[in-house]
């Protein structure tokens, strides 16, 4: 427990803390925009392929997971290179890997706090947003098509592995910065792989926990293995 109260009295957590506030707010205004969408086109008499997604609440949520899992998996690689690439490739470095402790230890609670804080914000923050859109679209009469029998498991459980898939792209991209010694390649990293991953979020709105399942173990496989060359490589590192 001391490694952790450690680890997060480095980290300047009210920084990351308006961050996601600020997230939450961004997703949120357009989640409503998107609710909104729908009913516009209807009334302006023609509906295009593309409004169709807003008008129900898979395609709603599907399109609001995608942003939000964008959003998040940038903010996760940032506090990876924060906590991670910027402490074993920067001034930190002599004295992190001098500690009195296993770096594979000191390593896994670092990891630990990236993915806690990213998971738990991410997940949170994806079940506010849509239940404020549901309350909106009540409130102004707004009436999205509701498809799927277990609608709020199905939000409950896509949210967990979206939070969960976030963190994965910011051990991923941790392995990449750490690898090329720069925090700013990790936070590319991440954007590479948001606007490759995020379109295929909104391909089956009507089966999305299946595609966030999916994509959760697709990344959680992958972050499994750069999480252990990482370790080995900083369990190798020389003072």
């Amino acid at each position: 427990m001391r490694l952790y109260k450690l680890e997060w009295m480095k980290i300047r957590l009210s920084a990351y803390l308006w961050a996601i506030v600020g997230i939450f707010a961004s997703v949120l205004a357009l989640g409503i925009l998107f609710v909104f969408l729908f009913q516009i086109e209807a009334d302006g008499g023609g509906i295009s392929e593309e409004a169709a997604l807003f008008g129900d609440w898979n395609g709603l949520f599907a399109l609001t997971t995608a942003l939000a899992f964008a959003c998040f998996s940038v903010l996760s690689s940032v506090l990876a290179a924060k906590v991670v690439v910027g402490d074993y490739c920067g001034a930190n470095a002599v004295s992190l890997l001098s500690y009195p402790v296993s770096r594979k230890t000191v390593f896994r609670t670092k990891c630990c706090i990236v993915c806690g804080i990213t998971t738990a914000s991410a997940g949170v923050s994806n079940l506010l947003v849509i239940g404020m859109m549901y309350v909106t679209a009540r409130m102004f009469t707004v009436a999205p098509q509701m498809n799927t029998a277990h609608f709020m498991l199905t939000v409950l459980l896509s949210s967990i592995f979206m939070g969960i898939s976030s963190s994965a792209v910011g051990i991923i991209s941790a392995a990449f910065g750490w690898k090329k010694r720069s925090a700013v390649a990790t936070i590319v990293f991440a954007l590479l792989v948001v606007c490759v991953v995020t379109n295929f979020i909104t391909i089956s709105p009507h089966h999305i926990v299946f595609v966030m399942l999916a994509l959760c173990g697709i990344f959680c496989f992958i972050a499994n293995f750069m999480y252990h060359m990482l370790a080995d490589g900083i369990e190798n590192m020389e003072v």
